[in-house]
């Protein structure tokens, strides 16, 4: 698995572009909508910019695999905002590699826990993949993205 920046060229966005429409369910119950635009992306790229975060692909082998989006603060605490992988690469074991993925890069800039927000109020959910991966459910919330408010569960894993 190999995680870069998400460039800012129309190929990289395309690209983004096509990970995120490949999956219209994830799309209508966290943003209230089936497909995203170009412009989407570009106010995404933005608004994670502004918050410290950023947009990497995950890609295999040359494929592009996945959209990651996190930010890692100098005191070890990394927050996960977003991993989704193209719908033609789920379910065969390539969410949980590119996590692992993912936790390998972070520790090695120091991470010492990883949190997540995890959409709970639609089926199926997600929280028994990452409960798989270490993490603990520690509060619900709701958290609002486009135009859809959600309950959430966070997450945690503590690295050591």
């Amino acid at each position: 698995m190999h995680i870069e920046t998400l460039g800012n060229d129309t190929t990289s966005c395309l690209t983004a572009l096509h990970i995120y429409n490949s999956n219209p369910d994830f799309l209508l119950h966290h943003l209230g909508q089936e497909q995203i635009s170009l412009d989407f992306i570009d106010e995404e790229r933005r608004e994670a910019a502004r918050h410290g975060f950023g947009l990497r692909l995950i890609s295999a082998g040359g494929r592009p695999l996945g959209i990651l989006d996190y930010m890692q603060r100098p005191n070890g605490y990394v927050y996960l905002s977003l991993l989704i992988l193209d719908a033609s690469a789920q379910r065969q074991g390539l969410g949980r590699r590119a996590f692992h993925a993912f936790e390998t890069l972070v520790r090695s800039r120091g991470a010492t826990r990883i949190r997540i927000d995890v959409v709970n109020d639609y089926e199926p959910n997600l929280i028994p993949f990452w409960q798989k991966l270490g993490f603990v459910g520690k509060r619900t919330d709701s958290l609002c993205w486009g135009a859809k408010r959600s309950q959430i569960l966070v997450m945690e894993k503590q690295l050591s």
